[in-house]
């Protein structure tokens, strides 16, 4: 298999399985609602927000942890060029 296709099929797969998440919501907010009054609004809720919520922490995750190695870069070039000259004064 090309590494074409394996990009595609991966594209593709995050698409279905998306229209998957969103179809099986809605099948569980329809059920909830059957249950219980408002049944669909707590289900679109929990499911939607939840997902959110998820992603917006692993999205900060990343940029901190992008942050703090982008600083240990900087530091490490800094101290591997640096004139270390005044250290050896004395």
């Amino acid at each position: 298999m090309s590494r074409v296709w394996k990009h595609f099929l991966k594209n593709l797969a995050w698409s279905v399985g998306f229209a998957s998440y969103i179809g099986a919501v809605l099948a569980g907010a329809e059920y909830a609602n059957t249950l219980f009054e408002h049944g669909a609004l707590v289900v679109a809720l929990l499911f939607v927000c939840l997902p959110v919520t998820v992603y917006l922490v692993r999205d900060m995750w990343r940029d901190a942890k992008e942050k703090v190695e982008h600083e240990n870069q900087l530091l490490l070039h800094r101290l591997k060029y640096s004139d270390n000259s005044d250290l050896y004064e004395k």
